[in-house]
């Protein structure tokens, strides 16, 4: 096969995939400090943190049952998970986020991940698994 051919079929199946059937998942980066009313510069105290706006990333996602994550991954938690699919382009903002919300329900971010609460694993075509677990109360 051609490489003119091997990209079409790229092309059309990260479309298919992402575009056809996915859902919209909302990211959050990381916001600033800034000196609120009360900032006491002794104490180190006052300080108001400002959000910045959701990044909406479409992604197939599928929820997880405790029982398929023993057999496939590694641990157990029984409060929930999510497997996304995105294309490589969003894997980046998905590293940096500060918190990622999908159906108002938050779940674990890669720079906050213990005992390795996001599974990143890269597949063919420029598509990429993600498996985040849903945050506890």
């Amino acid at each position: 096969m051609s490489k003119r051919i091997l990209k079409n079929i790229q092309f059309h199946t990260k479309k298919t995939l992402i575009d056809g059937f996915g859902e919209t998942i909302w990211v959050y980066l990381k916001g600033g400090n800034s000196k609120g009313t009360s900032y006491d510069p002794f104490r180190n105290t006052g300080y108001t943190t400002t959000q910045q706006s959701p990044i909406p990333v479409k992604a197939k996602v599928r929820a997880l049952s405790p029982d398929s994550l023993i057999r496939r991954e590694v641990g157990l938690i029984t409060i929930g998970a999510i497997e996304i699919q995105v294309p490589e382009c969003s894997v980046g903002i998905i590293k940096i986020a500060e918190r990622i919300d999908y159906k108002d329900e938050k779940y674990s971010t890669y720079n906050k991940a213990l005992g390795s609460n996001v599974q990143l694993i890269n597949h063919e075509f420029g598509i990429s698994k993600i498996i985040l677990f849903k945050l506890g109360n």
